[in-house]
């Protein structure tokens, strides 16, 4: 056990999916139901690791600040997903360190982004819709070595799901359901 990581649980899990690639397929969901105004309130589905159903019972609010017409009383969309990006990287750096058995003492994950409103709005031809660029600091404190954390930081970013997802150009379909009133 390492920075609370159980690395022989990690390995067992790791040689579980080698055997048994089914086991390594995760399915996730949320669910938003619509509030007032700007706000939501989001829910966990249950989720799927191989053939086991992990109940998942976690619920938050997504809100805009007064200035883009919300309430202020949650974090907004953007927010969520700078925060999912970010966790995923701090996640696989701290699976990372304890697998390297380097002894974290702190780290922090900051993320940032820069929208145009313009191209949200279609207030301006050509303005892009998506961040230009989403740029992350990691701050650590271990008895790792400079080059070890510099090894662990580009593995964390470059084996993060949310990374790796919003990197690439992944589909996105959906469907509309309309109801009776």
């Amino acid at each position: 056990m390492r920075n609370n990581i159980s690395v022989s649980a990690l390995s067992e899990f790791v040689n579980e999916v080698k055997n048994s690639p089914e086991e390594g397929i995760a399915s996730y969901g949320v669910e938003l139901d619509w509030q007032s105004g700007t706000r939501s309130k989001v829910r966990t589905l249950p989720m799927e690791i191989g053939p086991h159903k992990v109940s998942r019972d976690f619920s938050w609010t997504i809100d805009e600040p007064r200035q883009l017409l919300g309430t202020n009383h949650a974090p907004n969309p953007q927010e969520y997903l700078l925060s999912g990006m970010g966790a995923c990287i701090l996640v696989g750096f701290t699976v990372g360190a304890s697998v390297m058995e380097i002894q974290l003492e702190s780290l922090k994950v900051s993320v940032k982004g820069k929208l145009d409103l313009a191209g949200f709005l279609n207030a301006r031809e050509g303005a892009p819709i998506p961040f230009e660029k989403i740029e992350y600091e990691i701050e650590v404190v271990g008895d790792g070595t400079p080059e070890q954390f510099e090894q662990l930081r580009q593995k964390a970013v470059n084996y993060s799901p949310n990374a790796m997802t919003i990197k690439n150009n992944v589909e996105i379909r959906g469907s509309l359901k309309i109801g009776e009133s």
